[in-house]
């Protein structure tokens, strides 16, 4: 929410080994896929990645051997990259064919790409590191950039430096009057040694003698730019997809099964940011059953829409995402954090989580919330999944209801949304005794004669009461207050017939 990496999905899932890696991963999770078959070719390389620890392992130890080929050579293209990038991108080829040989261990689709690996990066790697120096200077004006052997003029000039200075110096004004380049400098780092420098512009005019070796390297590295983009591509996403099986491994992940149907059911899922935040205790698991309406039974399995009712802070909202980062995770190709799971594909994820106002365009908290829930009535399919929290809060009690009321209605009745509807008006548990695709669920608690425990648990049926008094009390508002509370609470509950009305509405 507030733009850092921790507490997001990525951060849950962040196991990448390059910096390649990471930039797919991001990408993967802003862009779930929507193709079934996509899909099982990355939970094939997980499923193998998970089951083989020592291929994985193996792999993972020499991603994080290979530089950020991919910016490195954006920047070769492009001729900014320095001698120390260069030097960088040999290394990374060199290690391509141990790559290779590693990843020929495995069959998944994702390792069958990196069996083999173009022969000529191999050698143009070898090429650079043959020409450069080993621990050349960042920059290529700075010189010494090229091994003693590669070419014998330069050769020369590097002996003739040593013994004449002077000499040196002589050359810059010999070599001008010879090519007519008026700005050509022989430079000189006590360092590095002497070179030839010639701006761009007088590039045409550089006699046939002169060998441009520093710049040779850039250009045959944009030579090559499809070829290393391609490998560049297949080795992020097996590092993704290393990083996606050591989390399965190690989090007890399960594979989900996708289906070409509505059907979302989670068997005890969690919820991966918060579990991995925990540093002690134990995450309470909890199942969904959603989208397959057409199948209910007497027990209303599989709704289309859940009345989600519950105290405050007993894990509503939590339950919520929990679902959303689940079928995120879900269609990037990752395991999930459930014992099983069966999905169907959503084209769109809508949420209405949270309550902010909008200071930088004068609109107040139910006006955003307002504005959030018009779109996703105007956008929502059948195949969306739709996460709606406490819609209507932000208003007097009577509006807010009624607006509850018919958004829940609508979604279930007109758009037949994957809905699950989180709310304090228990009013909206009568729903389910009127439209047969709504089902009531219920985040329990523990009552106990001076206090409540929260179990964090969902169970089918709808909340009688919000709990919101003893919330307060666990708070620290003062006794008279709670004292008063309960004595309000139980006159407008002996003259309410709010949920009444609402049925026989309907009726």
């Amino acid at each position: 929410r507030d733009g850092h990496l921790q507490g997001s999905l990525l951060w849950a899932l962040e196991k990448t080994c390059t910096a390649m890696g990471g930039r797919a991963l991001r990408r993967w999770v802003l862009q779930p896929l929507l193709d079934i078959h996509s899909i099982t070719k990355r939970q094939d390389t997980i499923q193998e990645l998970v089951e083989h620890t020592f291929l994985r392992q193996d792999l993972q130890q020499l991603l994080k051997q290979i530089y950020d080929i991919e910016r490195l050579t954006g920047k070769a293209a492009s001729g900014r990259a320095n001698a120390r990038d260069l030097v960088a991108l040999a290394d990374s080829f060199l290690k391509l064919p141990e790559l290779a040989n590693i990843a020929s261990q495995g069959k998944a689709p994702f390792l069958k790409i990196l069996h083999h690996v173009p022969a000529e990066l191999e050698a143009l790697g070898q090429k650079i590191a043959a020409h450069l120096v080993e621990h050349p200077p960042q920059h290529l004006k700075e010189g010494g950039l090229i091994r003693s052997g590669i070419n014998p003029q330069l050769d020369e000039l590097r002996a003739l430096a040593a013994e004449d200075h002077q000499w040196i110096a002589n050359l810059e004004v010999i070599e001008r009057d010879r090519t007519g380049i008026a700005n050509l400098k022989v430079g000189f780092n006590k360092t590095f040694g002497y070179y030839i420098s010639i701006s761009r512009l007088k590039a045409d005019q550089v006699p046939g003698d002169y060998i441009r070796k520093q710049t040779l390297t850039n250009e045959e590295v944009a030579a090559h730019t499809e070829q290393i983009r391609t490998i560049a591509r297949s080795i992020s996403a097996i590092d993704v997809l290393c990083g996606l099986a050591e989390i399965a491994a190690t989090q007890g992940y399960c594979r989900p099964q996708m289906v070409p149907s509505r059907e979302i059911h989670i068997t005890d899922g969690r919820h991966p940011v918060v579990e991995k935040a925990l540093l002690a205790g134990f995450f309470v698991p909890n199942s969904t059953q959603l989208g397959q309406a057409e199948h209910i039974t007497a027990n209303v399995e599989h709704p289309d829409l859940i009345i989600l009712t519950g105290p405050n802070a007993s894990g509503k909202s939590c339950y919520l995402r929990q679902l959303g980062l689940i079928q995120i995770m879900a269609q990037i190709g990752s395991f999930t954090p459930a014992t099983a799971a069966t999905l169907g594909i959503c084209d769109r994820i809508f949420t209405r989580v949270g309550a902010v106002d909008d200071l930088a365009t004068g609109q107040s908290t139910f006006m955003v919330e307002m504005n959030e829930t018009a779109n996703i009535l105007n956008h929502a399919t059948p195949n969306s999944l739709v996460l709606l929290d406490e819609i209507g809060r932000g208003t007097a009690t009577f509006d807010g209801l009624s607006i509850a009321w018919a958004v829940a209605e609508y979604l279930a009745a007109e758009i037949r949304s994957r809905t699950i509807f989180a709310t304090h008006y228990h009013e909206l548990n009568e729903l389910a005794s009127i439209l047969p695709n709504v089902a009531n669920y219920q985040v329990t608690v523990k009552e106990l004669p001076d206090q409540i425990i929260f179990l964090h648990q969902v169970q089918p049926g709808g909340a009688s009461k919000s709990y919101g008094i003893e919330a307060g009390r666990l708070a620290g508002l003062p006794p008279t207050v709670i004292s008063r509370a309960r004595q309000v609470m139980s006159q407008i509950e002996e003259h309410s017939k709010i949920a009444l009305g609402l049925r026989e509405s309907m009726s």
